[in-house]
C-alpha cells in the first residue's frame, strides 16, 4: 500500500503544527514550505482541506496562520489517513462495479489483503501526532531544537 502525496503532505503539515504548539505566533504556510520544500500552491490546498476537515484553525491576513484545533495527543494517524486518502480498494475485486477477476468468489487473496489493510489501519490508529513529534529523532525534522542530553 502506498499513501498518496496528499496524505503525506497532510501529515507533514499536522506534524509541523503539533511540534510548534505553544508558541505565540501561529505557524505559516511559508514556514512549512521552507521546511519541507513543498510547492506553496499545493501546500495551500492541503491546508484549506485540513481546515475543512476540522484539524486546523486557519487565520488569514497579517498575524494569521495555522494552529491545531485539537491537542496533538488526540489526533490519531489512522483517522487522518482515512480522511485524506480517496481509495482503499487495493485490488480490482474490492469494487464490484469494475471487477472482472475470474477468480472472484474462489480466491482468498481478497480476504488476506482486507485483513492486512485492517491491521495497517489498526497500527496507525494506535499512533498520535504527539507520538510522532515528541521524540529526540523527530525534533530537528519538524523544526524543534534538539533535546539536550542530561549530564551524567
Amino acid at each position: 500500500m502506498r499513501l498518496t502525496q496528499w496524505t503525506d503532505y497532510s501529515l507533514r503539515v499536522l506534524m509541523y503544527c503539533a511540534a510548534q504548539h505553544g508558541r505565540t505566533l501561529p505557524v505559516t504556510i511559508t514556514e512549512i514550505q521552507q521546511a519541507h520544500g513543498i510547492s506553496r500552491n499545493h501546500l495551500t490546498k492541503v491546508v484549506v482541506a485540513l481546515g475543512r476537515l476540522g484539524y486546523l484553525e486557519t487565520t488569514r491576513g497579517r498575524g494569521g496562520g495555522l494552529r491545531l484545533l485539537q491537542p496533538a495527543a488526540q489526533v490519531r494517524l489512522g483517522q487522518v489517513v482515512r480522511d485524506t486518502e480517496t481509495d482503499f480498494r487495493l485490488l480490482e475485486c474490492f469494487d464490484a462495479a469494475v471487477n472482472t477477476c475470474r477468480l472472484d468468489g474462489r480466491c482468498t487473496l481478497k480476504t488476506v489483503v482486507q485483513k492486512a489493510t485492517a491491521q495497517f489501519m489498526d497500527v496507525l490508529d494506535g499512533v498520535t501526532l504527539a507520538d510522532l513529534v515528541h521524540t529526540p529523532a523527530a525534533a530537528g525534522f519538524v523544526g524543534l531544537p534538539m533535546p539536550r542530553r542530561k549530564a551524567g
